[in-house]
């Protein structure tokens, strides 16, 4: 039996990409992750079809590892061809009954093969806030981009509202 011991494994350009600590935790200092949320504290209604504005991937608990979420144009682009896992939270009904979201692949709603499309909707009846979650494994190429649109004429309140996601390989 052989053991091979390292506790830093880099490119040959010197990049460290793995290293392993002393309890034997792996890291992936480099590995695309980001958690971004939008930099307005109050309620926005918004049309159907219409991108949501996250906007901040710096600020509190929102970071981009390697700058692969564009704050201007409000998407993640893969800077790498892999599985990404993708979670949103969208703190929502101000004043609707029923607010939808989905997922956008390169411009065009994502979609299983059967045509069943990714929504995430939630609905009330009372003036009560709540939220719509949802979370989805997308295969994405590099250069490949993820954004979130409204389904409907929906409601959100800007800064408890998040959008994150990484690669898991």
């Amino acid at each position: 039996m052989s053991t091979l011991k390292v506790d830093t494994i880099q490119h040959s350009g010197g990049t460290t990409g793995l290293t392993i600590d002393s309890s034997g935790r792996v890291l992936k200092p480099n590995q695309p992750a980001f958690t971004a949320t939008i930099d307005n504290a109050a309620w926005v209604a918004m049309s159907a079809d219409v991108k949501l504005p996250f906007d901040d991937a710096s600020t509190g608990g929102c970071f981009d590892n390697n700058g692969d979420f564009n704050t201007s144009s409000n998407r993640f682009v893969a800077p790498v061809s892999g599985s990404y896992y993708f979670f949103v939270n969208i703190y929502s009904f101000n004043s609707d009954s029923v607010n939808a979201w989905q997922i956008f692949k390169n411009g065009v709603v994502l979609s299983t093969t059967n045509s069943c499309r990714f929504d995430f909707q939630g609905g009330q009846s009372g003036a009560v806030d709540s939220t719509v979650a949802g979370s989805v494994v997308i295969d994405l190429s590099s250069g490949d981009f993820i954004e979130i649109f409204s389904t409907t004429g929906s409601d959100y309140y800007g800064s408890y509202t998040y959008f994150g996601g990484h690669l898991i390989g």
